[in-house]
């Protein structure tokens, strides 16, 4: 088995972080800006991501999340995001009561 070029994995991984920062600015500047949190995260695991700061989330409808920079994404997960971001199928139109005046001829 040949050995790990540890180098190398550290520059893939400093690669991915540079991309990941430069595709989430504004997602950074929340982060940045986030002092009344612990961590300045909701919860402290989220400071372990291997972009170095979480995606924050704008708004969700069924399985899909935007972030706060306009990316989408698909969430397998349908746990602690949804819980987090509010994921909801569209309201559905409620049927005119009976006998409303609406339907009176």
């Amino acid at each position: 088995m040949p050995a790990t070029d540890r180098a190398r994995l550290a520059r893939l991984l400093a690669a991915e972080q540079e991309q990941y920062t430069a595709e989430h600015p504004r997602s950074r500047e929340l982060f940045d800006a986030g002092s009344n949190l612990f961590g300045r995260v909701p919860m402290t695991w989220m400071n372990k991501w291997s972009g170095g700061f979480p995606l924050y989330l704008d708004h969700a409808r069924g399985n899909r999340i935007t972030d706060v920079d306009g990316h989408t994404y698909v969430d397998f997960a349908l746990g602690d995001t949804g819980a987090m971001a509010g994921h909801s199928p569209p309201r559905r139109p409620q049927p005119s009561p009976a006998g409303s005046a609406s339907s009176a001829a």
